[in-house]
């Protein structure tokens, strides 16, 4: 009983254990469990587990994975990693040595350090791309779990490289059309009435909301790309939004909505002009389309270091299991009502990628009382 009253030693605890099989079975040899159970209580806590219970750990991860050492060293991995890398060749080698990527190996370190990371690396050495994900464990160690996206990314560009090659054969019919329909419309009614008019006339409708998605494409194909420049500076904002009213004052003005303006006229931001000119184009546009005789303003606060335009309606708003997904191109809250209304289902997934490209964030805010569309950037100075 003296055990469960005082700390003991293990080897106290072990020599216990031992006599009280000796006592009930004289003679009988050690039990081998009793070994294992010895060698793994004995073992340093700040090392890792024997080999074979760390590998069936890892097995368990659907990725390649292992565990590095203090010294940056695998001292296991799954089956996963090692045909990633090339049979045989990870255990026992670092992850510089598997990737020659720095970047990687940065990240590596900074793990062994306590502060988990990841992202998305090239590895040269194996001419692949991964995402990975690098996690402190006691001791100083860290597990690392890789994955690969080489395929992934090359599909995406392929994606990118025929959504940019179509919008630019697109241009040139696209212009042709809407040409030739602005000269028939010219003409006087007694040349074209009636019903050949009509027609034109849903040409020329149907031609300019090609226009504009074949427009949108192509920015959006350059800001994936990198190809959309943007020119970051300071921004007064009152000038700025009082142009991106005006240009919806009579289109507000024939669906009686009443357009406003709330924030200090001095506010300066950090921005690409023509970036915020389409964001700011886009959102209001969408929210004078939605909106029937009611109230579209944009609100500009000052959050610190931050700026937050908002841009409030009171149209119907948005449900709730459609909010994340509004900034996803081509998707459409409703999705009747925007084809009606000439929408692309571009414009807010061009507002994000913009957004992001200056340093940035979006959002929304809806309920049936309207909604709210903001955009966070950096303040100038």
């Amino acid at each position: 009983m003296a055990l469960f009253w005082r700390k003991v030693t293990l080897d106290e605890a072990l020599d216990a254990v031992r006599m009280e099989i000796e006592r009930l079975r004289p003679g009988m040899e050690r039990p081998v469990p009793l070994v294992q159970i010895s060698r793994l209580l004995a073992a340093d806590p700040s090392r890792p587990p024997p080999d074979s219970l760390a590998t069936e750990l890892l097995e368990g991860i659907p990725d390649p994975a292992g565990i590095l050492e203090e010294d940056g060293r695998f001292s296991a991995v799954n089956t996963k990693l090692d045909s990633f890398v090339g049979e045989g060749r990870a255990r026992g080698r670092t992850l510089l040595e598997l990737s020659r990527s720095a970047e990687l190996y940065e990240v590596a370190s900074r793990a062994l350090s306590g502060e988990a990371g990841g992202g998305q690396f090239r590895l040269p050495a194996l001419q692949k791309s991964i995402s990975a994900l690098v996690s402190p464990l006691p001791g100083g160690r860290a597990l690392a779990v890789l994955r690969d996206v080489t395929e992934a990314q090359r599909l995406e560009g392929v994606r990118r490289d025929f959504i940019a090659n179509a919008s630019h054969e697109l241009r040139t019919p696209v212009t042709a059309i809407s040409g030739a329909v602005e000269t028939l419309l010219g003409l006087p009614p007694d040349e074209l009435g009636g019903t050949p008019r009509s027609f034109v006339e849903m040409i020329s409708r149907h031609s300019a909301r090609l226009s504009r998605l074949t427009r949108d494409l192509l920015d959006l194909s350059r800001l994936e790309t990198g190809d959309f420049a943007l020119e970051i500076g300071p921004l007064e904002l009152g000038s700025l939004t009082a142009a991106c009213l005006d240009y919806f004052r009579k289109s507000a003005q024939d669906k009686k909505i009443t357009l406003g303006y709330d924030g200090p006229d001095a506010l300066r931001v950090l921005a690409d002009r023509r970036a915020l000119e389409q964001m700011l184009v886009n959102l209001l546009d969408n929210a004078v389309k939605y909106t029937e005789g009611g109230r579209v303003t944009v609100l500009v606060d000052d959050a610190g270091n931050e700026v937050v335009l908002s841009v409030l309606d009171t149209g119907p708003g948005i449900e709730p299991r459609q909010q994340g997904r509004v900034f996803e191109r081509f998707y459409r809250a409703d999705p009747g009502r925007s084809r009606e209304m000439g929408g692309t289902g571009l414009g807010l997934a061009i507002v994000k990628h913009l957004a992001q490209a200056q340093g940035g964030q979006v959002g929304v805010e809806s309920g049936q009382g309207g909604s709210r569309f903001w955009i966070r950037l950096p303040k100038a100075p």
